[in-house]
């Protein structure tokens, strides 16, 4: 007796997909003067599932879903059939303060991550995600006597967390599910804060240019839980909560003052006039908590040929709150702490599926097979714009698209649209309006290629 893993056929499908991905996906970066703070903005990893709900996740459970935003989940991936996940994102943003208008457009990978559950308790996944992303670009020019002087703002970089994860069930009945879970990884990436000014001249662009640096390579953890009730036969209640909590986070610090007597804005130019050197450090991480609620509702309704159908509805509600007035970044006897004020952040999201079971051959159509979705989430942020914090809202649709293979509807496509505003909501304040799409992949072993089977041989 000997077992045997179908990885093959799935591996290669997924190294294809992969390859087309990193083929299409642009390298720009999005133009947002809210990451010019500390240590920029922190992304919207979460895959296209959730992006058309509200943002909503750590209640959700779907087996045919890798949900790596609550580690607790992943002992309910359906047993022998792991799962590969891919998630694209597209921000189409339009900032206004005032006086100037931009549009700025992006796209990057937002997920890539594999999962799977073993021995009917146990679940583990890893992969990787970005957690936070600065790139920002903005002047300012005021008169000086008969000149002018401009000062100019610069941003890039990303910090990325390369994660492993498990969980298992404390509770393991048909009725009463209870699974604990957590993520461990590496936060690695670097960002770089630039500053200039001169005065404003067209045949001498003489002036002073400040550049701070800072390069992550640290452990960070969260954990997270999951419970599933099912009662009176057709209802499930999930409650779901994770932990971020507060983690120093190791870092390398450098800032260097310049100067140019020609050309400023050429590096080639400068000449050195201070430097640190390599300073240890830590950013110290606040506390994020995220809990929620999902109820689910199966039904049994007649189509008009006397067949029956089973179609389910999900309600979600979810809150986020982080600490962000504990953010720090300490470099010897230098600190950095930005004036974050504490976020939040509400999430509500609905889920309808038309057709839920496959009785024999009898496949159900397309669109009664697809999952639709409803959300809607509003937050506010630890940004203030003169003197007032920050806030946005969206609202967000979406659809699941099964892919058939062998009569399993484990694999995916995914799509979440977005649409919403962040900013001070004033006239005349930095505003910006937005268009999310995200698109997602799960890939799903077929039938005959279920992992963890004992075979006999001949």
């Amino acid at each position: 007796m000997v077992y045997t893993k179908h990885f093959y056929s799935m591996r290669n499908k997924i190294a294809l997909i992969l390859f087309v991905c990193f083929s299409i996906v642009a390298n720009a970066q999005l133009n947002s003067p809210f990451s010019s703070y500390g240590v920029g903005e922190r992304t919207n990893s979460l895959h296209s599932v959730f992006s058309g709900m509200g943002n909503h996740h750590v209640s959700y459970d779907n087996p045919s879903v890798l949900n790596t935003s609550n580690p607790a989940s992943y002992s309910f991936v359906r047993y022998q059939f792991p799962i590969f996940s891919l998630g694209i994102s597209n921000r189409l943003s339009f900032n206004n303060d005032g006086t100037t208008k931009e549009f700025n457009n992006a796209t990057n990978i937002s997920e890539i991550a594999f999962g799977m559950s073993f021995a009917k308790r146990f679940g583990l996944a890893f992969g990787f995600k970005p957690m936070y992303k600065k790139n920002y670009s903005f002047a300012e020019q005021f008169p000086l006597m008969s000149d002018s002087v401009r000062y100019e703002y610069e941003g890039k970089g990303a910090l990325n967390n390369a994660f492993i994860g498990f969980s298992a069930n404390i509770l393991n009945y048909d009725s009463l599910k209870w699974s604990i879970g957590g993520n461990v990884g590496v936060l690695f990436g670097g960002i770089t804060d630039e500053r200039r000014s001169y005065i404003v001249n067209p045949l001498n662009m003489a002036g002073g240019n400040e550049t701070k640096r800072q390069q992550v390579k640290s452990f960070h953890y969260e954990i997270g839980t999951l419970v599933q009730y099912q009662f009176k036969k057709y209802n499930k209640l999930t409650l779901g909560a994770v932990v971020e909590p507060i983690q120093n986070i190791k870092s390398v610090y450098d800032r260097q003052l310049s100067y140019s007597a020609s050309d400023v804005t050429n590096p080639n130019t400068y000449y050195l006039l201070k430097e640190t050197g390599e300073i240890k450090g830590k950013i110290i991480f606040a506390t994020s908590y995220t809990v929620g609620a999902s109820y689910t509702r199966n039904f049994i309704a007649h189509k008009k040929d006397g067949t029956e159908r089973k179609p389910q509805i999900m309600f979600s509600f979810g809150y986020n709150g982080t600490d962000y007035s504990k953010y720090r970044e300490i470099y010897s006897d230098t600190t950095f702490s930005y004036g974050y004020k504490n976020a939040s952040n509400y999430q509500f999201g609905v889920q309808f599926v038309p057709e839920t079971q496959i009785v024999g051959s009898a496949i159900p159509k397309l669109f009664e097979r697809s999952s639709y979705r409803l959300g809607f989430y509003y937050s506010t942020l630890p940004n203030l714009y003169l003197g007032s914090q920050l806030k946005e809202w969206a609202v967000t649709c979406g659809f699941g698209l099964p892919v058939l293979v062998d009569k399993r509807l484990d694999s995916s496509v995914q799509l979440g649209i977005g649409v919403g505003k962040r900013g001070a909501m004033t006239t005349g304040s930095l505003n910006e309006t937005f268009v999310t799409i995200n698109i997602g992949l799960f890939i799903a072993p077929s039938i005959n290629d279920r992992w963890f089977i004992k075979r006999k041989v001949d």
